[in-house]
């Protein structure tokens, strides 16, 4: 039988020019555990090689280099500062490689129909037990943390390697003059802020209205949960030496509806809708407005040693339509993300919001937020237009969206309002990075840089030089650089100690 050359012939070399293994007849322990490590390591490499050749490569979570079997992201590459005791380093290693895991599996379902049954066939000459590729990557990437990772130097090594670079290109910035072009950024950045402020200090009923005011809200069978009940939650869910709030299935499902907002538009066209994300005839993404969907998946951040939980909520519209000819904003898809942050009592600490480009980033903070005084730097101030929000727990937030910008106006809190209500239906958000196409086949809905080419925007002609890639398109979760002038990220795992004191809680309470 002759082998086909692929990126998995490597394997196949391996494992004996595509032969079964040949148990030998005496073999040490010694040899044996070295073999299993020759035999994961090659089977790693051969399925990392053919996702690249295929194209499929996630950027959900960073790949660590020197460690295939391990990603990260923001949050979790903030704890490599720190000195975590044995059982801690355990915790953030198993986040970690249930990071790989995940990515994986969507990398898997992605590949075309050949190449994963060319690693089905792999797999069984590894095991011949019926494992899957999933579940052989699984079984292998405990036996290389097992040896790789046991004494201290590797795992300081480790540490030192689990980084999350920024989505910024120093190169751009370097060529564009960047220190002068951000002098005439920063001066339109504070015109928009000043325009944004005048908008959203205009009474509400005076907020312009171009269409319908349309209501989009939660699915009929959403309750809301009091503080006290969602605090006994999260108390419950530290149950790890990190201390991050880790809520069941079911509890995070009961979070999710009751801090879920109201999504209200001015439409004037289809573009104004929200919808679920498909492919279409051509295998270009579209949005089905019939279907109107918010994406939800969960976050954390860090306040001094405290680690808070995020609610996020992703709404898509089919474009943000061209004003004219030389419109640079408009284009294919538009999106916002909506984020609750969510303090140990079970009320929120604060909201925040940005387009999915992860442009015009709002701060809306509660009364249990104290603003810090900004400090006066070169770098892009952040925006808090509106006074703290008072929470009410019985009452749902409203977010007014403007039509065809999608600009956030306003965010109220009221019990009925006489416009059209139409309720939306809740997706994982991990859906939009295996999506099915017509032939059966799976792909993400995002490029392997994070970026929705379709989506690219005609302002990343003129913004360049603030070393954003593609500045205004749409992009995957963990790739939104929220600052033309400074660096900063959506999921900055600190992003909101310098702006915000974190409060007494017990104050709070009484």
């Amino acid at each position: 039988m002759k082998c086909k050359l692929s990126p998995i012939l490597l394997l196949g070399i391996t494992l004996g020019a595509c032969t079964s293994l040949q148990q030998p007849i005496e073999q040490d322990e010694s040899d044996s555990e070295f073999n299993e490590t020759q035999t994961c390591t090659s089977f790693i490499s051969a399925t990392e090689a053919t996702i690249r050749t295929a194209n499929v490569i996630d950027a959900g979570s960073r790949r660590i280099p020197d460690y295939p079997y391990l990603r990260t992201n923001r949050f979790l590459s903030d704890f490599r500062h720190e000195k975590l005791s044995r059982q801690a380093f355990d915790n953030w290693l198993n986040h970690l490689l249930t990071l790989a895991m995940d990515g994986w599996r969507i990398e898997l379902a992605n590949l075309p129909h050949a190449a994963r049954n060319e690693l089905a066939r792999l797999a069984y000459q590894i095991n011949h037990s019926g494992m899957s590729v999933y579940e052989t990557l699984q079984y292998c990437s405990n036996i290389l943390i097992a040896i790789n990772l046991d004494e201290p130097d590797d795992q300081e090594n480790l540490k030192l390697t689990a980084d999350t670079p920024d989505e910024y290109n120093t190169w751009q910035r370097l060529i564009g003059f960047y220190p002068i072009t951000a002098l005439v950024f920063r001066s339109g950045i504070n015109r928009w802020h000043k325009y944004t402020r005048q908008i959203f200090a205009l009474p509400l009923n005076n907020l312009p209205v171009s269409g319908s005011l349309i209501q989009y809200a939660p699915p009929l069978y959403s309750t809301q949960l009091t503080s006290l009940q969602v605090s006994k939650i999260i108390s419950s869910s530290f149950n790890n030496a990190l201390g991050i709030p880790e809520p069941v299935e079911e509890d995070v499902k009961r979070l999710f509806d009751s801090y879920a907002p109201i999504f209200e538009i001015d439409v004037v066209t289809i573009d104004d809708k929200i919808g679920a994300v498909e492919w279409d005839n051509n295998d270009q993404a579209e949005i089905n407005i019939s279907s109107p969907t918010v994406y939800q998946h969960i976050s954390y951040t860090r306040i001094n040693e405290n680690i808070l939980l995020q609610l996020n909520y992703t709404i898509w519209f089919p474009s943000r339509p061209k004003t004219s000819t030389f419109d640079l904003l408009g284009g294919h898809l538009d999106g916002i993300t909506w984020r609750v942050t969510l303090l140990p009592n079970g009320e929120p600490w604060l909201y925040d919001t940005i387009h999915n480009c992860g442009c015009y980033h709002l701060l809306f903070p509660t009364k249990n937020a104290s603003i810090l005084k900004q400090a006066q730097t070169f770098n892009e101030p952040v925006l808090i237009p509106q006074g703290s929000l008072d929470f009410q727990s019985n009452l749902r937030p409203i977010l007014r969206i403007a039509h065809g910008s999608h600009y956030i106006e306003r965010i109220y809190f009221e019990s009925s309002r006489s416009t059209q209500l139409i309720n939306y239906q809740f997706t994982n958000s991990k859906e939009l990075r295996s999506l099915k196409l017509n032939d059966g086949n799976y792909r993400s809905l995002f490029g392997q840089d994070g970026i929705i080419k379709s989506s690219l925007r005609n302002e990343r002609y003129l913004f360049w030089p603030m070393g954003i890639p593609s500045p205004g398109a749409m992009r995957q979760w963990g790739h939104h650089a929220i600052a033309f002038v400074g660096r900063r990220h959506f999921d900055d795992a600190r992003l909101f100690e310098q702006y915000f004191e974190y409060p007494d809680i017990r104050l709070i309470n009484e």
